[in-house]
């Protein structure tokens, strides 16, 4: 298995788990970059039918429902079948998407992270430093319009993430 600095490393049915992280709601549809992440989930999921999903977001102030309710509904809209796929609605932020669904994934080696792909190295970094856990990734694309916007706040993110680390 590569590691965390690895270029890409796509899912292939590896892990049981698969923890589709949380985007912006739009009152309570899914923006782009949230739907892009839903359909990635949802082919895979179709795909590796022995697999569980893990819906993770909570709700903002300006959304209209949690960020992991609006991935159930559309992962169910989509043919998976609710019983496969866990909500965790409480979450703010990737580190709490992984601290809050840890009940869910607890006591497994590794598990697969779905998000957009400039959010991918970041969210696997979370997943080793802080729980340990091996990854593999499905790269949701990032919508053109929104890509320099999420580039900008990655790398603030990246620096917010090390501080933490080094604090702790």
């Amino acid at each position: 298995m590569y590691g965390v600095t690895s270029l890409r490393t796509n899912a292939t049915g590896t892990y049981r788990f698969v923890l589709i992280l949380g985007a912006k709601v739009n009152g309570i549809r899914p923006s782009r970059a949230l739907q892009h992440r839903i359909d990635v989930a949802a082919s895979y999921a179709k795909a590796h039918p022995h697999v569980e999903l893990i819906a993770t977001g909570g709700q903002g102030p300006d959304e209209g429902m949690a960020e992991a309710r609006v991935i159930k509904r559309e992962l169910m809209a989509q043919g998976i079948d609710a019983t496969r796929i866990h909500v965790e609605e409480t979450s703010t932020s990737t580190i709490e998407n992984f601290q809050q669904s840890r009940s869910y994934w607890h006591g497994e080696r590794g598990v697969t992270i779905v998000t957009n792909d400039f959010h991918v190295p970041r969210a696997r970094l979370i997943a080793k430093l802080y729980f340990q856990l091996e990854s593999d990734a499905l790269y949701a694309p990032t919508p053109p319009l929104a890509k320099g916007k999420y580039m900008i706040r990655e790398v603030l993110a990246y620096v917010k993430l090390l501080a933490m680390y080094l604090k702790n």
